[in-house]
């Protein structure tokens, strides 16, 4: 706030380049009025966050994407997908997994084949398991018949895949059961039956 003529009037929000520059400085507290300001950034403005991002502390890094995710929750007029889609790739292993969680209300088909991809190849037991969940708002989109064909089997063959792999961590299979039930498949029912008597609670 300032004084102008004895008016008090709002100070005017800082630009969001500047704001994206301040993130890297640790010292500083992250303000949630500021960090809304991060909804629905431009291609030029992510990719000046992406700059800024690298530059960061990892305890620094977390604190961001667990705030944006908790902001996103309490206001659905927020949307940080741009940069929770590109945190999909992150090495850090809990801010891959709060990226995914972000991404929760998203439905968009091009998110399919990260997920798999990552259910299938990261290192992170977590990391897997956190993408087989995330499918499974796609499965039920499938069932209700609100996902193209060819990405209702590529999701359905991926998951089963993951089921039916005995050398995958238990909890990763799992969830990608958990993920695939929705579907009205003979593979999937026989996969249901076939867990429930594999004398493993899990």
């Amino acid at each position: 706030m300032r004084k102008q003529n004895n008016r008090i009037i709002a100070a005017e929000p800082a630009p969001v380049k500047d704001i994206i520059a301040g993130l890297a400085d640790s010292d500083k507290p992250l303000v949630s009025s500021r960090l809304a300001e991060l909804s629905d950034l431009n291609p030029e403005e992510l990719r000046l966050f992406d700059r800024v991002w690298g530059r960061m502390e990892p305890g620094r890094q977390q604190q961001i994407i667990n705030r944006l995710v908790e902001l996103a929750e309490d206001n659905i007029e927020l949307n940080f997908d741009a940069i929770f889609k590109h945190r999909l790739k992150d090495p850090s292993e809990e801010v891959c997994r709060k990226a995914i969680e972000g991404l929760w209300e998203n439905e968009e088909a091009s998110f399919i084949q990260p997920l798999i991809n990552l259910m299938e190849q990261d290192n992170s037991v977590r990391i897997r398991e956190a993408a087989a969940t995330a499918l499974g708002r796609f499965a039920m989109l499938a069932e209700h018949g609100k996902l193209a064909p060819e990405h209702a089997t590529r999701l359905s063959q991926a998951l089963l895949a993951v089921i039916d792999d005995k050398d995958n961590p238990v909890d990763v299979r799992r969830r990608a059961l958990e993920a695939v039930a929705p579907l009205s498949l003979p593979r999937v029912r026989q996969a249901i039956m076939e867990a429930y008597q594999s004398g493993n609670p899990k």
